[in-house]
């Protein structure tokens, strides 16, 4: 398989920080090491491009804010991560089911 078919194959999902306002973990570097297990499997874009149906949030805190802007009628599913306790790869298997 070429590289672009396998671009056309990855599953799209959109990626969306909160502000970091009040981070209780060190969320850049938890996000690096997601977005590094998810390397080849997932295909990252912004809210504004489209063409996807999952959206990781990464929040900075319990408090989820960017959650409470989105349109409650979305017909995204949304995986949250709100802290760094659960295993970058088990997230990874969460957005491509």
């Amino acid at each position: 398989m070429s590289q672009n078919q396998a671009r056309s194959v990855m599953k799209r999902v959109a990626l969306k920080y909160c502000g970091g306002c009040d981070c209780t973990y060190d969320r850049p570097g938890y996000a690096k090491r997601l977005l590094d297990a998810a390397e080849g499997r997932i295909r990252w874009v912004t809210m504004d491009d489209g063409g996807f149906d999952t959206i990781l949030m990464i929040h900075g805190c319990p408090a989820a804010c960017p959650e409470d802007k989105l349109d409650p009628g979305h017909p995204w599913r949304v995986v949250s991560v709100r802290d760094d306790s659960v295993a970058p790869e088990e997230i990874v298997m969460k957005l491509i089911d």
